[in-house]
């Protein structure tokens, strides 16, 4: 049997058209809210949803964690509020849990951004594990799991995976506008992970900060063929390398704000 896991914070709009995704191919679907101010948790439990509670934390993690822990069967389907599985995934994934073989599922996810599907620029990819044995999950669990992007790395390797096509794919619906992404990624990611490298251990550098967002435009748009998504391929990959700029200058104002007093006052 399976059980869908779905974290939310302040999701009215998109958790009922998740839960309704899911509908025919859950045995179980488990709402982990982080104690939403709008109609989240109403809206899940008249879906027929079992609501878990967790504080707000400034990542998902440990929240989902906790969220696959509370799932009661032995197969889990993680999904984002923003997110819809797809009819032709659902019918795999369900027959793939009656194969004693496989123990973890890597998907496709694609993308919505600013208007339209992304099929290019390595945005389109298959590195999605997230239907597994709970017991394997748990088992295998280690701390790189709090860094940003790193969920589900310790299910990377495991040797029971099952690697399908991209034509098995999640919809990720989480970047409608320029804003959004502006505020998500660049803003809100961007700080996360530079204060994780900062706290890690990893020096920021000129370097960096001018090379990896070169390099990461030139993968994205050139050799991942990114300009096969015209315009919005082109935007998204100067995004994107935005993004990388954002990381490492967060990591670089983490360093100095450790090495300042923070008392402007002196200077009036």
């Amino acid at each position: 049997m399976i059980s869908v896991v779905i974290n939310t914070l302040n999701e009215e709009e998109n958790i009922r058209d998740c839960i309704v995704s899911t509908k025919g191919f859950a045995d179980e679907i488990v709402v982990c809210d982080m104690r939403s101010d709008d109609r989240t948790v109403e809206l899940a439990r008249t879906m027929g949803a079992r609501v878990v509670l967790h504080d707000r934390v400034g990542f998902v993690e440990p929240a989902r964690r906790f969220a696959i822990a509370s799932a009661s069967y032995e197969w889990v389907l993680v999904l984002d509020a923003y997110e819809r599985l797809t009819p032709v995934l659902a019918d795999k994934l369900r027959d793939l849990s009656a194969d004693e073989s496989v123990d973890v599922v890597s998907f496709w996810s694609l993308y919505w951004y600013f208007g339209g599907w992304i099929h290019h620029g390595g945005f389109f990819n298959g590195n999605w594990r997230r239907f597994f044995r709970k017991n394997v999950y748990l088992e295998s669990y280690k701390e790189s799991e709090k860094s940003v992007h790193m969920n589900f790395d310790a299910l990377r390797d495991h040797p029971r995976t099952r690697y399908l096509e991209s034509d098995f794919h999640i919809l990720h619906l989480a970047y409608p506008s320029i804003e959004k992404y502006c505020s998500k990624t660049l803003g809100f990611y961007g700080a996360l992970e530079g204060r994780q490298y900062f706290e890690a251990g990893i020096q920021p550098s000129v370097v960096k900060l001018l090379w990896q967002p070169v390099r990461e435009f030139l993968v994205r748009f050139l050799l991942r063929q990114g300009f096969r998504d015209g315009m919005r391929g082109f935007v998204l990959a100067v995004l994107y390398s935005g993004y990388r700029f954002s990381v490492w200058a967060n990591c670089w104002f983490a360093s100095i704000e450790k090495h300042s007093s923070g008392d402007v006052s002196d200077h009036y």
